[in-house]
Formats: C-alpha cells, sequence, structure tokens
C-alpha cells in the first residue's frame, strides 16, 4: 500500500454544519491505499459523506520518501495516523467574515 497526499480547496455545501460560517477550506488529505483511483475515490466518498464540493484539486501525489523524512509537527502527526488508519484529513477554513 502507498501513501497517497491530496490537497483540495472544498467547499461546504448546503447540509454541512459548517456553511453558516465558513466560506472555503483546504482538505489536506492522507490516505493508503493500492492505486491513485482507489485513493482519489476514498477521498471523494469521504467529502460528498462530509457535505464538501470539491473547487480545485492542487495536490495528488504519493510523496517521495525524503519527503515524509522531512514531515515534522501536525504534518508528521497527520501522515501516521493514515499509516495506522488508513486516511487522515485536515481543514484549514476561510471563515466568512474574511
Amino acid at each position: 500500500m502507498d501513501s497517497y497526499y491530496f490537497v483540495l480547496e472544498v467547499e461546504p455545501q448546503p447540509d454541512n454544519s459548517m456553511i453558516g460560517h465558513v466560506s472555503r477550506a483546504v482538505g489536506h488529505i492522507w490516505v493508503t491505499s493500492a492505486e491513485m483511483e482507489e485513493a482519489r475515490e476514498k477521498v471523494l466518498q469521504f467529502l460528498k459523506s462530509e457535505h464538501w464540493s470539491i473547487t480545485e484539486e492542487k495536490k495528488a501525489y504519493v510523496p517521495a520518501p525524503e519527503e515524509i523524512a522531512d514531515l515534522q509537527g501536525e504534518d508528521l502527526s497527520n501522515y501516521q495516523e493514515a499509516q495506522t488508519k488508513g486516511f487522515n484529513a485536515k481543514f484549514y477554513y476561510w471563515h466568512r467574515s474574511e
């Protein structure tokens, strides 16, 4: 299994509880999977279930071993959680007032 890393700009949909105060977000998502299309499908299913729509896919790739070795802090923790659980998603939000 490889570790795939996605960076996606997303917007909350009407059923997303954050729609009242979040205009958009960037999701950093780690997925373990056998192939890219399977990993992308897992990401799409997750975003749909959480009521986010993708406005732009910024990155989608398997990081090189040296990139993994350079991870620190929260980024390393997110990667490690994905290694254990198969998936990790972290969102950085733009609030409607910004």
